[in-house]
């Protein structure tokens, strides 16, 4: 009879019968789950205040659509990063219970990221109290983010782990981001601009560039960290397209919430390009750098968490020497030591006459 090889010491068991998750590897922690989850949540609470706040201080119409349609992608992404981190936490709280049961699971995670979204909606729509098409459009397009979110995090096991790894990625790409913009003035004079337009936007171009650069190799080794420490407590490897496809989740965030930008919120963009023709320039250029920062997020970030996973794999042992090996001379006799039996003695040496 063979012995079955024991758990790792942190490994989480399942229910009796459920196979846990030994079946399809680790799956993260409760622990990092939750966290992920309340900096989810406290990362949409910033945002949703900071648009009340603009939307409060903002006497005309036609600047309060713009600006709303202009923060509309960043708070979008980040109710897709909630509802994911909300799913996550929610479904790992309630493994014990749900064991390997697939659709259980998916209405679990879908039940919190929709929860999470009306929460989010509720929060919009009441907390600026004139209400107003573009108000509503955004509480729609914070639900939809939320709920595609959750959806993602409980389709199985592995994608929900590889889910919240780039949502902690995607976490990082955010407060690099908002760091940029808190930032913005200073770092577009030290990429060249001037007084001319054209130094100016050739700068914004610039720092948008390094700027996704930085972002995507932050998202890399934080959704690397993520995944790493989730092997480590289960004592079960993750193949290496697990660590590919997560260090390139925080790139696909940023593309799943352009999309829900530009379905869920296509009204409020029409709106605030009808204005005039500067405002459709300046909404076309804004959706070409999202696209293009997206991308380069991706492929970053996806980059970096291979580099990454590749500095961590054991180096191959020294090659054994083989029978046919080419034998090695004996060494010389010490000096002082009785000769062999039956061997001459040297010359010159003691005893010779």
């Amino acid at each position: 009879m063979t012995s079955q090889p024991a758990a790792a010491p942190d490994a989480e068991v399942g229910p009796a019968g459920s196979g846990g998750d030994a079946e399809v590897g680790p799956d993260g922690s409760v622990g990092a789950a939750v966290v992920l989850g309340l900096l989810s949540l406290a990362w949409l609470t910033l945002l949703i205040v900071s648009v009340l706040s603009t939307l409060g201080s903002s006497t005309d119409g036609v600047l309060a659509v713009t600006e709303t349609a202009y923060g509309l992608p960043a708070v979008i992404f980040a109710a897709l990063i909630a509802g994911a981190g909300v799913a996550q936490a929610a479904r790992r709280l309630a493994d014990r219970w749900l064991g390997a049961a697939a659709v259980p699971r998916l209405l679990v995670a879908l039940g919190c990221g929709a929860s999470t979204g009306v929460g989010a909606a509720a929060a919009v729509v009441y907390g600026d109290g004139r209400g107003g098409s573009a108000v509503e459009i955004l509480g729609w397009a914070l639900f939809a983010g939320a709920t595609v979110g959750g959806a993602l995090t409980g389709l199985h096991r592995r994608a929900g782990l590889l889910t919240a790894a780039a949502a902690a990625g995607a976490l990082a790409v955010a407060g690099t981001t908002t760091a940029r913009e808190l930032a913005k003035g200073p770092l577009l004079e030290l990429f060249g601009a001037a007084d001319t337009a054209g130094s100016v936007l050739a700068a914004q171009s610039r720092l948008v560039w390094v700027t996704a650069l930085l972002a995507g190799a932050f998202a890399g080794l934080v959704t690397f960290g993520y995944l790493h420490r989730a092997v480590r407590r289960s004592g079960r490897p993750l193949p290496w397209p697990g660590y590919l496809v997560a260090g390139a989740g925080p790139g696909l965030l940023l593309v799943i919430a352009e999309v829900v930008t530009r379905v869920g919120g296509a009204q409020l963009l029409d709106l605030a390009r009808s204005f005039s023709e500067s405002d459709q320039a300046f909404q076309t250029m804004a959706d070409g750098a999202r696209i293009n920062s997206a991308l380069i997020v991706l492929f970053t970030a996806a980059f970096t968490a291979l580099i990454c996973l590749g500095r961590t794999l054991p180096g191959q042992p020294d090659p054994e020497p083989t029978a046919d090996a080419a034998p090695t001379e004996d060494p010389e006799p010490a000096v002082g030591s009785e000769p062999a039996v039956g061997s001459e003695p040297a010359v010159g040496s003691a005893g010779t006459r």
